[in-house]
């Protein structure tokens, strides 16, 4: 068989290996669960239409067809934005107060959903690894080909090395309840909900091209934000969630949005298109897509192309600009842990 389809059955197989990722997991665990990293019934639902959504494809297969360029695909809301990351046990108990209460916020549905984010990542992130472990050894490699998996291989090991050291810091914020650790903010719209989302990010630059943290450094130091879509009481979401270890990075990352909205921009815009760029986790309602001008589908299919391309350099600005019109909703209000400038 092509090396590219056996790795794409290689990581299919490896998605298929569930295990529990709450930190007490172990005898107390039950049945692995198909757990959505977004949920079905507060969120997926209220953007479903006949109980399906938009989601990024870039199948091979889609690759192939479209030259490199991503699509969206429909799928229906019980399969999209699952993962087999916890047993059932954990899933309810631990994520209770996120599933059955709207978003208020307080600090510990901040840590819940940013705890949910981060343990999708890692679900993905470790089956990457094994899957370029278990290729090396393929019998169609090529030299070049060898060499790609290296340093893929590098690269995703560190990543997951970061993983590895925020989830423990996660897992300590929940086992003792030190909801205290984590900082957030969240923009909330009454207007209709587009799209839903959960991701993380090593900020590398901010909202005004500035460097934070040079993601080239293989380094197991890589501060790390945690992003999604929540419902409330009236109206959804978007948050920021990160540990307080983070706030060298995450502080200014925020401070560069808030400037850019001060001097000007549209938050609305900002928001969506560094959701666009940042996150392959996300849902979007079927008939907003399909409403959309054709040029802005494109810009916005392009987008996702630069940003996932293994090959194609991340330009500097990628959050300066880009996907402005696109997002027809308003933000009210912000709720935020961090103190307020004078």
């Amino acid at each position: 068989m092509p090396f590219a389809y056996d790795y794409l059955l290689e990581f299919q197989k490896q998605m298929q290996r569930g295990r529990c990722l709450h930190h007490s997991h172990g005898e107390r665990c039950d049945k692995i669960i198909k757990a959505h990293s977004i949920q079905k019934s507060g969120q997926l639902s209220l953007i479903a239409e006949n109980g399906h959504v938009y989601r990024l494809n870039n199948e091979l297969a889609v690759l192939r067809k479209n030259n490199g360029i991503p699509d969206l695909k429909k799928i229906g809301i019980k399969q999209a934005s699952t993962f087999l990351g916890f047993c059932k046990l954990h899933d309810n108990q631990l994520f209770e107060p996120i599933d059955k209460y709207p978003l208020e916020p307080t600090k510990e549905q901040i840590a819940l959903y940013a705890f949910r984010c981060l343990c999708r990542e890692y679900f993905v992130k470790e089956n990457a690894v094994t899957t370029i472990s278990n290729m090396t050894s393929h019998t169609d490699l090529n030299r070049h080909q060898l060499s790609f998996l290296k340093h893929s291989h590098l690269g995703h090991s560190n990543a997951l090395a970061n993983l590895q050291r925020h989830k423990s810091l996660f897992d300590s914020v929940i086992l003792n309840s030190d909801f205290e650790q984590f900082e957030f903010i969240c923009f909330t719209s009454s207007s209709p909900c587009q799209l839903q989302f959960s991701g993380v990010l090593y900020p590398d630059y901010d909202f005004e091209g500035k460097i934070l943290q040079d993601l080239g450094v293989l380094t197991e130091r890589l501060d790390l934000i945690t992003f999604f879509s929540a419902p409330m009481e009236n109206g959804w979401a978007f948050g920021f969630g990160w540990h307080v270890s983070s706030n060298k990075t995450c502080f200014p990352f925020i401070q560069s949005l808030a400037n850019i909205v001060a001097n000007g921009k549209k938050l609305e815009d900002a928001l969506l298109r560094f959701v666009i760029s940042c996150c392959e986790n996300h849902a979007m309602r079927i008939s907003w897509w399909d409403g959309l001008d054709a040029d802005l589908k494109a810009q916005i299919i392009e987008r996702m192309h630069i940003m996932t391309h293994p090959h194609i350099q991340v330009p500097v600005n990628y959050l300066m600009a880009g996907c402005e019109g696109v997002a027809n909703w308003n933000f009210e209000y912000i709720h935020t842990s961090l103190p307020s400038k004078n």
